[in-house]
């Protein structure tokens, strides 16, 4: 599964999450991003994961 250059059926990102654990008092959930890099630049998915750390730390 992934993203295939030109293939509009496949542009899209693929987001997945996981199930959550504590460990050492924290709340720990796997996700990753999968993205083509001519649709999405890295730097985009940094801020993503700087702004849903930030919410996730508020709720």
């Amino acid at each position: 599964m992934g993203t295939d250059f030109g293939n509009r059926e496949k542009a899209q990102p693929i987001f997945d999450w996981r199930k959550y654990q504590e460990r050492e008092s924290k709340f720990m959930i796997p996700f990753s991003v999968q993205v083509h890099h001519a649709f999405v630049d890295d730097i985009h998915i940094g801020k993503l994961a700087d702004k849903l750390q930030k919410y996730l730390d508020e709720v």
